[in-house]
Protein backbone atom coordinates (compact mmCIF):
# COMPACT_ATOMS: atom_id res chain seq x y z
CA UNK A 1 0.00 0.00 0.00
CA UNK A 2 1.57 3.28 -1.10
CA UNK A 3 0.88 6.05 1.38
CA UNK A 4 2.00 9.58 0.60
CA UNK A 5 4.32 11.06 3.21
CA UNK A 6 2.10 14.13 3.35
CA UNK A 7 -0.77 12.02 4.67
CA UNK A 8 1.37 10.68 7.54
CA UNK A 9 1.39 12.51 10.85
CA UNK A 10 3.71 12.31 13.85
CA UNK A 11 2.07 11.67 17.24
CA UNK A 12 2.53 15.38 18.06
CA UNK A 13 0.92 16.49 14.77
CA UNK A 14 -2.00 14.09 15.22
CA UNK A 15 -2.47 15.28 18.80
CA UNK A 16 -2.38 18.95 17.77
CA UNK A 17 -5.00 18.41 15.04
CA UNK A 18 -7.32 16.57 17.43
CA UNK A 19 -6.56 18.90 20.35
CA UNK A 20 -5.59 15.99 22.60
CA UNK A 21 -2.34 15.21 24.39
CA UNK A 22 0.36 13.26 22.48
CA UNK A 23 0.16 10.66 25.27
CA UNK A 24 -3.49 10.07 24.28
CA UNK A 25 -2.43 9.36 20.69
CA UNK A 26 0.28 6.95 21.89
CA UNK A 27 -2.23 5.23 24.19
CA UNK A 28 -4.75 4.81 21.35
CA UNK A 29 -1.97 3.29 19.23
CA UNK A 30 -0.95 0.89 22.04
CA UNK A 31 -4.49 -0.38 22.61
CA UNK A 32 -5.14 -0.78 18.88
CA UNK A 33 -7.72 2.02 18.60
CA UNK A 34 -5.56 3.98 16.14
CA UNK A 35 -3.58 2.16 13.42
CA UNK A 36 -0.01 3.29 12.82
CA UNK A 37 3.02 2.64 10.66
CA UNK A 38 6.47 2.24 12.17
CA UNK A 39 9.38 4.06 10.55
CA UNK A 40 12.76 2.32 10.15
CA UNK A 41 13.81 4.21 13.30
CA UNK A 42 10.90 2.77 15.27
CA UNK A 43 8.77 5.94 15.36
CA UNK A 44 5.00 5.82 14.90
CA UNK A 45 3.31 7.63 12.02
CA UNK A 46 -0.45 7.98 11.63
CA UNK A 47 -2.47 8.20 8.44
CA UNK A 48 -4.77 11.25 8.38
CA UNK A 49 -7.64 9.06 7.11
CA UNK A 50 -7.29 6.74 10.11
CA UNK A 51 -7.66 9.74 12.40
CA UNK A 52 -10.80 10.82 10.55
CA UNK A 53 -12.29 7.33 10.76
CA UNK A 54 -11.55 7.29 14.49
CA UNK A 55 -13.58 10.49 14.92
CA UNK A 56 -16.68 9.55 12.96
CA UNK A 57 -18.80 6.87 11.46
CA UNK A 58 -18.34 6.54 7.69
CA UNK A 59 -21.99 7.23 6.88
CA UNK A 60 -24.52 9.60 8.29
CA UNK A 61 -28.25 9.11 8.54
CA UNK A 62 -28.76 12.79 7.66
CA UNK A 63 -29.05 12.65 3.87
CA UNK A 64 -30.35 16.03 2.83
CA UNK A 65 -28.20 19.02 2.03
CA UNK A 66 -27.41 21.92 4.31
CA UNK A 67 -24.47 24.29 4.73
CA UNK A 68 -21.88 24.88 7.46
CA UNK A 69 -19.52 27.83 7.81
CA UNK A 70 -16.50 27.31 10.08
CA UNK A 71 -15.07 30.55 11.47
CA UNK A 72 -11.67 29.57 12.88
CA UNK A 73 -8.23 31.18 12.57
CA UNK A 74 -6.28 27.96 13.33
CA UNK A 75 -5.94 26.57 9.80
CA UNK A 76 -4.90 23.05 10.84
CA UNK A 77 -7.79 22.71 13.28
CA UNK A 78 -10.26 24.20 10.76
CA UNK A 79 -9.06 21.80 8.05
CA UNK A 80 -9.40 18.79 10.37
CA UNK A 81 -12.88 19.93 11.46
CA UNK A 82 -13.84 20.38 7.79
CA UNK A 83 -12.71 16.84 6.96
CA UNK A 84 -14.58 15.47 9.97
CA UNK A 85 -17.80 17.27 8.99
CA UNK A 86 -17.46 16.24 5.32
CA UNK A 87 -17.10 12.63 6.41
CA UNK A 88 -20.05 12.93 8.78
CA UNK A 89 -22.35 14.94 6.47
CA UNK A 90 -21.30 14.05 2.90
CA UNK A 91 -24.09 16.15 1.36
CA UNK A 92 -23.36 19.30 3.36
CA UNK A 93 -21.70 22.32 1.77
CA UNK A 94 -18.83 23.44 4.01
CA UNK A 95 -16.71 26.59 3.84
CA UNK A 96 -14.10 28.09 6.15
CA UNK A 97 -13.40 31.70 7.08
CA UNK A 98 -9.93 32.19 8.57
CA UNK A 99 -10.30 35.97 9.04
CA UNK A 100 -13.04 38.54 9.78
CA UNK A 101 -13.28 39.74 6.17
CA UNK A 102 -14.02 36.26 4.84
CA UNK A 103 -16.42 35.62 7.74
CA UNK A 104 -18.47 38.71 6.95
CA UNK A 105 -18.50 38.00 3.23
CA UNK A 106 -19.44 34.30 3.56
CA UNK A 107 -22.21 34.98 6.06
CA UNK A 108 -24.03 36.93 3.34
CA UNK A 109 -22.96 35.16 0.13
CA UNK A 110 -22.78 31.53 1.32
CA UNK A 111 -25.80 31.86 3.65
CA UNK A 112 -24.92 28.97 5.98
CA UNK A 113 -27.48 27.03 8.03
CA UNK A 114 -24.89 26.39 10.76
CA UNK A 115 -21.87 28.42 11.90
CA UNK A 116 -19.10 26.70 13.89
CA UNK A 117 -17.54 29.70 15.65
CA UNK A 118 -14.27 29.82 17.59
CA UNK A 119 -14.55 32.37 20.40
CA UNK A 120 -10.87 33.30 20.76
CA UNK A 121 -9.17 34.22 17.48
CA UNK A 122 -6.42 36.61 16.47
CA UNK A 123 -8.05 39.72 15.01
CA UNK A 124 -11.58 38.36 15.52
CA UNK A 125 -13.86 38.34 18.54
CA UNK A 126 -16.25 35.38 18.45
CA UNK A 127 -18.64 37.11 20.85
CA UNK A 128 -19.06 40.14 18.60
CA UNK A 129 -19.43 37.92 15.50
CA UNK A 130 -22.21 35.95 17.23
CA UNK A 131 -23.90 39.22 18.28
CA UNK A 132 -23.78 40.49 14.68
CA UNK A 133 -25.17 37.23 13.30
CA UNK A 134 -28.06 37.10 15.76
CA UNK A 135 -28.92 40.83 15.66
CA UNK A 136 -29.03 41.08 11.85
CA UNK A 137 -32.42 40.00 10.38
CA UNK A 138 -30.82 38.37 7.30
CA UNK A 139 -28.62 36.07 9.45
CA UNK A 140 -30.56 35.80 12.73
CA UNK A 141 -31.88 32.28 12.00
CA UNK A 142 -28.38 30.79 11.51
CA UNK A 143 -27.55 28.13 14.10
CA UNK A 144 -24.39 29.19 15.96
CA UNK A 145 -22.29 26.51 17.68
CA UNK A 146 -19.40 28.07 19.60
CA UNK A 147 -16.05 26.41 20.30
CA UNK A 148 -13.33 27.49 22.72
CA UNK A 149 -10.19 26.31 24.43
CA UNK A 150 -11.24 28.48 27.39
CA UNK A 151 -14.46 26.73 28.43
CA UNK A 152 -15.61 28.67 31.48
CA UNK A 153 -19.10 29.25 32.85
CA UNK A 154 -18.70 32.96 32.06
CA UNK A 155 -17.78 32.32 28.41
CA UNK A 156 -20.58 29.75 27.95
CA UNK A 157 -23.21 31.99 29.59
CA UNK A 158 -22.05 35.01 27.61
CA UNK A 159 -22.08 33.33 24.18
CA UNK A 160 -25.40 31.52 24.80
CA UNK A 161 -26.81 34.85 26.00
CA UNK A 162 -25.80 36.33 22.63
CA UNK A 163 -27.79 33.66 20.80
CA UNK A 164 -25.47 30.68 20.29
CA UNK A 165 -27.19 27.31 20.69
CA UNK A 166 -24.33 25.80 22.67
CA UNK A 167 -20.61 26.05 23.35
CA UNK A 168 -18.14 23.16 23.06
CA UNK A 169 -14.78 23.00 24.75
CA UNK A 170 -11.65 22.04 22.87
CA UNK A 171 -10.73 19.28 22.35
CA UNK A 172 -14.13 18.79 20.76
CA UNK A 173 -16.31 15.87 21.79
CA UNK A 174 -16.97 14.70 18.22
CA UNK A 175 -19.75 12.26 19.13
CA UNK A 176 -21.64 14.99 20.99
CA UNK A 177 -20.96 17.46 18.18
CA UNK A 178 -22.48 15.02 15.67
CA UNK A 179 -25.62 14.55 17.81
CA UNK A 180 -25.95 18.29 18.40
CA UNK A 181 -25.68 19.31 14.74
CA UNK A 182 -28.17 16.64 13.63
CA UNK A 183 -30.66 17.61 16.33
CA UNK A 184 -30.39 21.37 15.76
CA UNK A 185 -30.61 21.15 11.99
CA UNK A 186 -33.60 18.79 12.13
CA UNK A 187 -35.37 21.01 14.69
CA UNK A 188 -35.02 24.10 12.56
CA UNK A 189 -36.08 22.23 9.42
CA UNK A 190 -32.89 23.37 7.69
CA UNK A 191 -32.81 19.82 6.33
CA UNK A 192 -36.15 19.14 4.61
CA UNK A 193 -37.63 15.75 5.48
CA UNK A 194 -38.74 13.74 2.44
Amino acid sequence: MDISKKSLLTPAEAARLLHVAPTTIRHWAQIGRLPFISTPGGHRRFDRNDILSLMSKPKSDVKNQFSILIIEDDKEFADMLTQFLENLFPHAKIKVAYNPFDAGDLLHTFKPDVVMLDLMMAGMNGFSICHRIKSTPATAKIIVIAMTGALTDDNVNRIVGLGAETCFGKPLDFALLEETIKLLVEQTKAIPQF
